[in-house]
């Protein structure tokens, strides 16, 4: 099926916050650590912290980015309270207060050192939609997000990786309201209209790239940068 003549070829990740959005099996997981894995993200020396309350490990053959397995529960969480080292850190804990302290203490970090930051710090949230329910859940994303939305050179990134936004609160959608979006498909109609209405006034051109979107394809994903004009999709 031949590409619309609006829609480019995926080049690149753009600098900023993101939001993957895809149904179970999409292969939400799998685009995350292939981007980690990724030439550029491994030589600009970054620091890469995923949370997520799933099991599934994609980072068996991380070879060139190499991965710092988190026990949830160890007494040292240096990693969140003041990271420092480049890599990438994956937490895997199904226990919602932990992973809320632990954003808080990123949250924390982040405000203590505004302005500051030395290296990159990208923070993945693959965390299931009950949790985003949480109003303490989303008041630490909420002062990450703060945080990072102020930074001129993105130095601070939020990936937040959702199957679904019937479920978010009010509370959360200014998150996402002038954001680069990562579409997986396939994609459910009604996305295009509920994220029209999380999409703020300042990301207009966001709202009319939604609109050149196609529902019926069954793989690959749409790229929708914030600052950007055009759209882009990224065939398997």
């Amino acid at each position: 099926m031949p590409m619309e003549q609006n829609v480019k070829p995926f080049e690149k990740f753009f600098s900023g916050s993101h939001l993957i959005l895809g149904e179970a099996g999409s292969g939400k997981t799998k685009l995350i650590w292939s981007i980690l894995q990724d030439r550029e993200y491994v030589k600009e020396n970054s620091i890469n912290i995923v949370l997520t309350d799933s099991e599934k490990r994609m980072w068996h053959d991380s070879y060139q980015n190499p991965v710092t397995i988190i026990n949830p529960y160890d007494s040292d969480i240096s990693w969140v309270t003041n990271p420092s080292k480049p890599g990438i850190y994956y937490c895997a804990c199904d226990y919602a207060p932990r992973i809320i302290t632990f954003l808080e203490c990123l949250a924390t970090w982040a405000v203590q050192n505004e302005r500051k930051f030395e290296q990159k710090v990208r923070v993945f949230i693959d965390i299931s939609s009950k949790i985003w329910m949480l109003p303490e859940f989303i008041e630490q994303v909420n002062r990450l997000h703060f945080i990072a939305s102020s930074q001129e050179d993105d130095s601070i990134e939020i990936w937040a990786v959702l199957g679904s936004l019937k479920k978010l609160t009010n509370q959360a959608k200014p998150i996402f309201a002038c954001i680069n979006l990562v579409l997986m498909n396939p994609i459910s109609p009604s996305w295009i209209d509920e994220l029209k209405d999380i999409v703020g006034i300042q990301c207009g051109n966001l709202r009319d790239k939604l609109d050149g979107i196609r529902v019926d394809k069954k793989e690959g994903y749409y790229y929708a940068p914030s600052d950007d004009q055009e759209l882009y999709f990224q065939s398997n």
